[in-house]
């Protein structure tokens, strides 16, 4: 399947639609359906916008490729096994990514405090 055709799939399915309820609803026939769906033909233009519309989304919804979260912590060890981090051209050490998870948490904290002061919560037991 390609991409596109596994989202037209997945949006057909998440709407509540048979293949043969789309081709009857946007005047196509069963087999384009399909051959989208399967990765076969690209849908034209003309027919992306029809679906967008019968799902509710956009023409760029349907295209534009999925991005995936790669999740890192950076506070484990085997991090540094398995990856070389950069700022710019030149490679982090190890201590730089402390100092910088120090820092980022100072900055958490700190913004956390002026929350609550703001919100007349600072030193209050509830």
């Amino acid at each position: 399947m390609s991409e596109i055709g596994d989202k037209l799939k997945k949006l057909r399915e998440e709407n509540g639609y048979t293949p043969e309820e789309i081709a009857r609803e946007l005047h196509f026939t069963k087999s384009v359906v399909w051959s989208y769906e399967l990765g076969k033909r690209e849908p034209s233009p003309k027919h992306l916008c029809q679906m967008a519309q019968l799902f509710g989304v956009t023409v760029d919804d349907i295209l534009k490729e999925e991005k995936h979260k790669i999740v890192i912590d950076l506070q484990l060890d085997k991090t540094w096994e398995d990856y070389k981090l950069f700022v710019g051209h030149m490679e982090l050490s190890k201590a730089e990514v402390e100092d910088a998870i120090l820092l980022i948490k100072a900055r958490r904290m700190v913004k956390s405090q002026t929350e609550r002061r703001l919100n007349g919560s600072y030193g209050r037991r509830h």
